[in-house]
């Protein structure tokens, strides 16, 4: 038996790539370049054990989402529909309720950055009228928004996986660069192994930081709407669809630990807190890689981070709608029996049940959209409105509340009595899964006592 070509090897595997890929380009937005650099220049290293429980406990809740578009053919919305109404009604209240907030989240995070790798369009957008660098971010938004509704409707799945094939080797050098140059900023002051929790604000973090670390786990339901729309209605190989997942994966936590020590080696201790507005925040966050690399990188790392971060806002912007669609075919489909049956591991998928009507999806893009530039307009853009921290906290906050109940969830898709025996997980996997769920549960517990008795 011939021996494969290594680089025919490679670049057969990196074909195989896909939806973890998108996962990662989901999760390295705002939980990452926000987030975890907050962490670290806060908690010094010790937001680094943050970071890396969370993925921890998180891993199988986010696993399951793949594992069980593999093995059923259907997406994790229906193992909801299959535990009953009131599962995927809770999911759709949830789905609801983050909608807005987070595309405005992450939007307005690359609009920030755009205007900070152009500023010449900050010029532009004070000539038509629009003063203030929340208002310049809200129009931007807009017009960002804009830009992802062509790429989406250009290409839909097939955009998202060749933009993220170029985002996430670029992201991964680059950041791993400036971090091996800030490490010689470090002090023994800038390292500590456990996070501060002694005040609201330290709390608060440190439900933020967890909430989004590595993602927000309803996005387990996204990773099977894009295994099921890669796979086209072909039989899927369940190894191949887990290692994409692994390896997108590692990636997310790689890159949130290299955020981490950023924002520890650069900015924790020095004085310097970050900024209310999203576009003096992204200013600061590029000022992380300068620092470190020399003002001649500081047009390379800005493109670097606007591209991340449309990464982010283009998958986000795809996985809500898709979502949407496909709970509407999962409500429609209640009370008869879905169209994949779970047959064993490479079952068929039915792409119309799963992604829903293309038309209901285009109504909830742009409905999200509208909802998310009311949040940037109405709420950010006024002196007494809300913050950009501010909202990026309400968020990921929302997701660390919600987190062990989507657990939950998905942890009784996979280990449900459609699933074959063969098919479920092993035994280390629903203890970990449930190890996980604890943990969660346990923390948004303390973390809600906590907030009520001040």
């Amino acid at each position: 038996m011939a021996l494969e070509d290594p680089q025919t090897m490679i670049r057969s595997r990196w074909k195989a790539l896909g939806p973890g890929l998108l996962f990662a380009g989901a999760a390295v937005g705002v939980s990452h370049v926000v987030q975890s650099t907050r962490g670290g220049a806060e908690m010094g290293t010790a937001a680094v054990l943050i970071v890396v429980a969370s993925c921890l406990i998180k891993y199988p809740a986010f696993r399951f989402g793949p594992l069980y578009a593999a093995i059923t053919g259907d997406s994790l919305l229906a193992g909801y529909r299959r535990q009953g109404l009131w599962v995927l009604v809770a999911f759709a209240v949830l789905t609801l309720a983050i909608l807005f907030t987070t595309l405005a989240a992450v939007t307005v995070v690359t609009a920030g950055l755009l205007l900070n790798l152009v500023p010449s369009l900050g010029d532009a957008l004070l000539g038509l009228g629009f003063e203030g660098g929340a208002v310049q971010a809200a129009a931007m938004s807009a017009a960002i928004l804009g830009l992802t509704a062509i790429l989406l409707g250009s290409g839909g799945y097939r955009v998202l996986e060749a933009l993220m094939k170029v985002a996430m080797p670029v992201l991964v050098i680059g950041t791993l660069i400036a971090t091996i140059l800030a490490i010689r900023r470090m002090s023994a002051d800038d390292i500590s192994i456990l996070p501060p929790v002694s005040t609201i604000n330290d709390r608060d973090l440190l439900a933020a930081m967890v909430g989004w670390m590595p993602a927000p786990i309803d996005i387990a339901v996204w990773s099977s709407l894009w295994t099921l729309a890669r796979a086209r209605g072909r039989r899927m190989d369940r190894q191949a669809v887990l290692g994409d997942f692994d390896a997108g994966f590692l990636a997310t936590l790689f890159l949130a630990v290299l955020f981490v020590i950023l924002g520890a080696a650069v900015m924790h201790g020095a004085g310097v807190e970050f900024a209310a507005s999203s576009v003096v925040f992204c200013g600061q966050v590029i000022d992380l890689y300068t620092s470190s690399l020399g003002e001649w990188s500081h047009p390379l790392i800005a493109s670097v981070a606007f591209l991340a971060m449309l990464s982010t806002t283009v998958t986000v912007a795809d996985g809500f709608p898709r979502t949407v669609a496909a709970l509407i075919r999962q409500f429609q489909l209640n009370g008869t029996s879905s169209s994949a049956a779970a047959t064993g591991s490479g079952s068929k998928a039915e792409a119309p049940v799963e992604t829903g009507s293309r038309a209901v999806y285009g109504a909830a893009f742009v409905i999200g959209s509208i909802g998310a530039i009311a949040i940037l307009w109405f709420g950010l853009a006024r002196k007494d409105g809300i913050t950009f921290t501010g909202l990026v906290d309400f968020v990921t906050i929302t997701s660390f509340i919600a987190a062990p109940l989507l657990a939950i969830f998905n942890h009784r898709c996979v280990f449900s009595s459609e699933i074959p025996a063969g098919d479920r997980p092993a035994r280390v996997w629903w203890i970990w899964s449930w190890i996980g769920i604890v943990v969660l549960s346990g923390f948004a517990g303390a973390y809600a006592v906590g907030r009520l008795v001040g």
